[in-house]
């Protein structure tokens, strides 16, 4: 039995104690959206104790992660959240057009700010620190000249300290044009925000959206990108089993939807 489940006994306690409507119990060793991601390695099993719950497999969600060189950080989003990053934005114009939209791996797809807004913000939180030396904007279609004029790429690890990395004005779109723009340097951050200023179309009533956005991690660097493979998960009636399968040391994270 790994020591993980330690690390996985506060997320247990914490809940037990949500339930029992302690609303303030003490905060485990959990990251923003009570989310953990833990070091498995080969055939060790990670075991989640809980009481019986025939809800509880829905309460669970993990999302395998294995090592490749120069890959994009964002996963493909099925909605706000995920097991690996969170997508906001400072406004929308619709719930179909929201900040996630320009995630999702589909450049019909687009987030848009709110009506007649030419200004706001896109931005990707990660659970921890992500390496980045590049990251592309994809303009929607039709209407692709509603892109971005004006923006700046922010960093931060904290949500209140912020880091400008890369700066862009005047900037022209055509319809499903994607533009790729380097970092001076490479960057880590966990916090990754597109701030825009102007946009390329200001009489629209939309005048401002994105189709997709995407950060890409050097290509000498192996970084995490999510796999669902190469391990096996038992439910059981008062726990649920993790066992990895691999022969390599993996990251795993778990998320726990209360």
């Amino acid at each position: 039995m790994s020591t993980l489940d330690t690390h996985l006994g506060s997320v247990r306690d914490w809940i037990t104690q949500l339930r029992l409507g302690n609303t303030t119990p003490p905060v485990p060793t959990v990251l923003p959206g009570s989310r953990q991601t833990l070091d498995l390695g080969p055939g060790e099993t990670l075991e989640i104790v809980h009481t019986s719950d025939p809800d509880y497999q829905r309460l669970v969600s993990l999302a395998e992660q294995v090592f490749e060189s120069g890959a994009s950080l964002i996963p493909v989003m099925t909605g706000e959240t995920s097991p690996l990053c969170a997508i906001s934005s400072s406004s929308s114009y619709s719930q179909a057009d929201g900040p996630w939209r320009a995630a999702d791996g589909t450049p019909t797809t687009h987030w848009s700010v709110g009506p007649s807004l030419t200004h706001g913000w896109w931005r990707c939180v990660f659970p921890a620190p992500k390496t980045a030396v590049s990251y592309a904007i994809t303009a929607r279609n039709p209407y692709g000249d509603s892109g971005p004029k004006d923006w700046t790429l922010r960093g931060s690890n904290d949500g209140v300290n912020w880091t400008v990395l890369d700066t862009q004005s005047g900037v022209t779109w055509s319809n499903s044009q994607r533009r790729q723009f380097s970092l001076a340097q490479p960057a880590s951050f966990a916090w990754w925000e597109i701030n825009i200023t102007a946009s390329a179309r200001p009489d629209y009533a939309a005048p401002l959206a994105l189709a997709e956005v995407q950060f890409y991690a050097p290509t000498t660097q192996r970084v995490l990108v999510p796999a669902s493979q190469d391990y096996q998960i038992e439910y059981l009636s008062d726990r649920t089993r993790i066992k990895r399968l691999a022969t390599e040391r993996r990251l795993l994270t778990a998320m726990v939807r209360l």
